[in-house]
């Protein structure tokens, strides 16, 4: 029975290479086909999604196209490792320490469910015929933008050993000056903001981006001759 199987796979391998020719750089510039393939694409970063790998679409949708369940809701371990810290220039304060400047709770969904890539020929500058990248978008598969932005986007600097970005600093307490100059100290901060990360503006993007046209991609300086493909 082996024997049988080992001969049966060799014949199927020699049959599946009985077709293949080689050829040479004139033969390969002369080769013309057709192709292409239709693709989707996500990227999440610091949401249900992106944390649990059994979550196969974003959203759960009823018959009517409805959203009933969302993945997209802000998850993460630790506030401080869903950052985006930028060092502009390597700036410092006084004491040295770098000045960082950080998105918070920063996250986002982004998916397109299908968009196709395939080759055409088009004339180039030269008037001669030239082949050419295609990426085909549909207007009925839109990219969907989910709960994409950050809470709170601050200036920070650290101390010996720590950098800015690391700062976990909220809202809690604030003290309050008057008019005749007093302050008074230990006031609690609003509901709205007690227990945010401390920071002075946030951003939030969620929609629809419907895109409908073809965007062709090719060498601008390639003269389409026989010589050579672009």
């Amino acid at each position: 029975m082996y024997k049988f199987a080992f001969a049966l796979l060799c014949v199927a391998v020699a049959q599946s290479h009985a077709g293949l020719v080689s050829m040479d750089n004139s033969e390969l510039t002369a080769a013309t086909g057709q192709g292409g393939a239709d693709l989707s694409w996500t990227l999440s970063l610091n949401h249900q999604y992106a944390n649990d790998m059994s979550k196969n679409n974003i959203s759960v949708m009823d018959a009517n196209g409805k959203t009933t369940q969302a993945f997209y809701g802000y998850q993460c371990s630790s506030n401080e490792f869903c950052r985006l810290a930028i060092a502009p220039n390597n700036h410092v304060d006084l004491n040295g320490n770098k000045k960082w400047l950080v998105f918070k709770q920063f996250q986002g969904t982004l998916q397109i469910d299908q968009f196709s890539l395939d080759g055409v020929t088009i004339i180039n500058r030269e008037g001669n015929p030239q082949t050419a990248m295609q990426l085909t978008f549909y207007d009925d598969k839109p990219l969907k933008i989910r709960n994409l932005g950050f809470s709170t986007l601050a200036v920070e600097t650290g101390t010996t050993g720590k950098e800015g970005y690391e700062n976990i600093s909220t809202y809690s307490t604030y003290t309050e000056k008057k008019a005749d100059g007093s302050t008074v100290s230990g006031l609690q901060v609003p509901d709205f903001d007690r227990g945010s990360e401390q920071g002075f503006m946030g951003v939030n993007v969620h929609g629809n981006m419907h895109m409908s046209g073809k965007l062709n991609i090719f060498s601008f300086n390639c003269t389409g001759s026989s010589t050579g493909r672009c």
